[in-house]
């Protein structure tokens, strides 16, 4: 529930789990003994109770209906047998014949070994979780779990073995007489064919307690991460409007990670900076938090304020080899889908990592400029970085520019992570070739012809 919801970013300005995960910050023993409860569905198992919602569980062969044939003549030979007591060599026949098809179908119980159990667990933790506050009252939740009951007395008949399997039954079976009554007479087979026909008339049923716990199960994850080392806000979602504002925001995966003052107003943004400067961490700190606000409505920062936002990137791009694709090419694919977004319904954040870097110079540049402005259309956010400042002078009046710098000191390169408004005015390409001790031939040369270069071009590149 908690991975589904991350995948799905919501539109609610309000947080839907608000209740749930208020009363949990209020009332540690409540929250204390929910978690408790939900232990009981600790288990990998516990995944498998979503293929219970297939369309269809278990075909019965085409023969089953024989069985109930099958069993009667059983059943009346053993009662004829006190009387006549040489039928019971006519007896073996059939129990024989019924053993086998008992052992044939637990191959059909095999699927069902982790979920059965499971659903089990699953309605009677519903039960409990209903009766400890009046909030978690849900006449749907009691509907379902009436709905559920017959399910819970049939499987009972049913045995799952999941560790000793059908040999470990077998070596048992001398000292157990109700099961050796089950293989007689099929109680197993014609159970669990019952049970699963059942059950896929009773799938909704089962949605509404998945869903049930899951939520709950979610606000307990939401509330622990709230209340744990890292600073968290909750974010303020704004009607659509091309305004973004965050104050301390960071990446909650890098220690120590340095925070950022941000806002976006009526524009979008060019980030420029050197190399290993942050912009790419940057892009991705601000994507997350704009996803994280949109669905468990927590964000790594002390104020994050945005509109409700449908986020699509560009970050990270590999040629594929297998598919005879080329850098150049993947970039093209996905740009394309992107700009496919440009004129939907939705306010859109698209968050790219340069463009078309991998081409020549000019072309990138000319088609860049191009495609950004594309992007820009209907108060869409765009926020990409770049090494082309020619890019900002030619967008000028539709993004605004901010950068990363670094600074030297004793040799080293040092770098604060701090964005800023306004353009680079350093570049550290070659200081870095000095620090990686390439030879001076090779260090000064490159100086002279970028000096030349930046006489006959304005500056080019932020690197």
């Amino acid at each position: 529930m908690l991975f589904k919801k991350l995948l799905e970013p919501g539109n609610a300005t309000e947080d839907p789990q608000a209740g749930f995960t208020k009363i949990f910050e209020e009332d540690k023993k409540l929250r204390e003994a929910i978690q408790l409860e939900l232990l009981k569905l600790n288990h990998g198992d516990a995944y498998y109770i979503s293929t219970l919602l297939q369309d269809k569980l278990l075909e019965k062969p085409k023969w089953f209906n024989l069985l109930i044939l099958d069993v009667a003549i059983t059943g009346t030979l053993a009662i004829l047998a006190f009387q006549f007591p040489v039928l019971l060599i006519f007896l073996i026949i059939p129990i024989t014949l019924n053993m086998f098809l008992h052992y044939w179908n637990k191959s059909n119980t095999y699927p069902f070994i982790r979920s059965f159990p499971q659903l089990n667990l699953l309605i009677n933790v519903s039960k409990v979780l209903t009766k400890m506050d009046i909030f978690f009252r849900n006449e749907s939740v009691d509907s379902s779990i009436a709905n559920l009951k017959s399910f819970q007395r049939k499987a009972a008949l049913i045995k799952f073995d999941s560790e000793g399997g059908i040999q470990a039954e077998l070596s048992q079976l001398g000292l157990y007489l109700v099961e050796l009554l089950k293989a007689i007479f099929l109680i197993e087979v014609f159970t669990l064919f019952k049970v699963t026909k059942e059950l896929e008339s009773k799938q909704s049923s089962i949605k509404i307690l998945f869903n049930y716990v899951g939520t709950i199960d979610v606000a307990l994850s939401i509330v622990s991460l709230r209340a744990g080392e890292k600073k968290t806000c909750i974010p303020t979602l704004v009607p659509p409007k091309k305004e973004l504002s965050t104050k301390r925001m960071y990446h909650p995966l890098i220690d120590d990670c340095m925070e950022n003052d941000f806002s976006i107003l009526e524009k979008s943004v060019l980030i420029t900076g050197s190399n290993m400067s942050g912009k790419s961490t940057f892009l991705r700190t601000l994507l997350i938090n704009s996803l994280l606000a949109q669905t468990i409505h927590t964000c790594f920062a002390d104020e994050f304020v945005s509109p409700i936002l449908k986020q699509f990137s560009s970050i990270r791009i590999d040629d594929n080899l297998f598919e005879g694709k080329s850098y150049y090419l993947q970039e093209v694919t996905i740009m394309g889908s992107l700009l496919e977004q440009v004129d939907s319904p939705n306010l859109n954040l698209f968050v790219l990592d340069e463009v078309f870097k991998g081409t020549n110079t000019i072309e990138r540049i000319a088609a860049a400029k191009a495609i950004l402005s594309y992007l820009n259309r209907n108060d869409n956010i765009v926020i990409v970085s770049t090494h082309d400042i020619e890019l900002a002078e030619m967008l000028n009046h539709e993004y605004d520019l901010f950068h990363f710098t670094e600074s030297v000191e004793n040799n080293e390169l040092h770098f604060d992570h701090i964005i800023k408004a306004g353009p680079l005015k350093t570049r550290n390409a070659i200081k870095i070739l000095e620090l990686a001790n390439y030879p001076i031939d090779i260090t000064q040369e490159a100086k002279q012809l970028s000096a030349a270069l930046t006489i006959t071009r304005p500056v080019t590149s932020s690197s």
